[in-house]
């Protein structure tokens, strides 16, 4: 296995391996220092757990827990891993390894479907719900610009930093586009996702959709949007919004960036919530 710690920007956060059959799973755990439940962040489309940390900073007080997906980061793949009720049982079995029974979820983007799905299997389980800058599904959402759709689809801005620092503010939209460099700043520490990691998600994220049961989900929820998101409009939160029994709506000024560039105020706001 490659060094887990290759690229870490922040030396005082390790990270470890756990064996989940035969895989070994890179992740963290970073222990807060307040006894309320861990907070499990399940992270976007193809993004390794580097991207995390600075928005992990400002979850100060709280026990974090993040792992590289199946053919993600530093995590081989899996091969009988294909769709997200798949993820959710592989996340839970690493809760498990952890001896981590009851916890909150952030899911970040691609991550919201994840921390769905684990929120409706395992419901005495996932306590409260954070579902920032993501949709009910691929077959439930309404999808951005068409930049951002036929991006999404391909790993490419992952394989050339270059090819990425131009096409990511497009992607994103809002404060990407106005202040680039805000988007190499935060995508400079990223490890390119295994092509069967990255559209083992794109298919999984496609096919998938929570709409049938989202009004049943019980636990309390943020929705967390970007106004001016390109890649997962603002029409998608507002119908997560609407639909669950109990959720309530925040909304910046930003776009697909936010959990970076707004990532101060966001974690106010998460942990208030959290913490509420």
């Amino acid at each position: 296995m490659k060094d887990l710690n290759v690229k870490n920007p922040h030396p005082e956060i390790t990270f470890q391996a756990i064996k989940i059959g035969n895989t070994l799973v890179r992740y963290l755990l970073r222990e807060g220092s307040n006894d309320e439940p861990p907070l499990l962040v399940c992270n976007g489309l193809g993004q390794s757990m580097e991207v995390l940390l600075p928005l992990i900073d400002e979850l100060e007080d709280r026990t974090v827990v993040a792992f590289d997906m199946p053919g993600i980061g530093r995590t081989p793949m899996v091969d009988d891993i294909s769709t997200i009720p798949d993820y959710a049982a592989f996340a839970m079995q690493i809760m498990d390894q952890l001896k981590i029974d009851r916890f909150d979820i952030l899911g970040i983007s691609w991550g919201g479907s994840l921390a769905q799905q684990m929120a409706f299997d395992a419901p005495d389980r996932v306590r409260k719900l954070v579902l920032a800058i993501t949709s009910a599904g691929g077959i439930g959402s309404w999808w951005g610009t068409p930049i951002a759709l036929s991006e999404i689809m391909f790993p490419m801005r992952y394989m050339s930093k270059a090819y990425g620092n131009f096409i990511g503010p497009l992607m994103y939209g809002g404060e990407a586009i106005f202040a680039p460099d805000d988007f190499r700043e935060y995508s400079k520490h990223a490890i390119a996702p295994s092509p069967e990691g990255y559209f083992s998600q794109v298919r999984a994220m496609c096919s998938w959709t929570s709409l049938p049961w989202l009004r049943s989900l019980p636990q309390k929820a943020l929705i967390i949007a970007g106004k001016y998101d390109a890649l997962i409009p603002i029409t998608n939160q507002i119908l997560l919004a609407n639909m669950m029994q109990s959720a309530r709506l925040e909304v910046y000024s930003a776009g697909h960036l936010l959990m970076y560039t707004q990532r101060h105020d966001v974690g106010v706001t998460i942990g208030a919530f959290l913490d509420g």
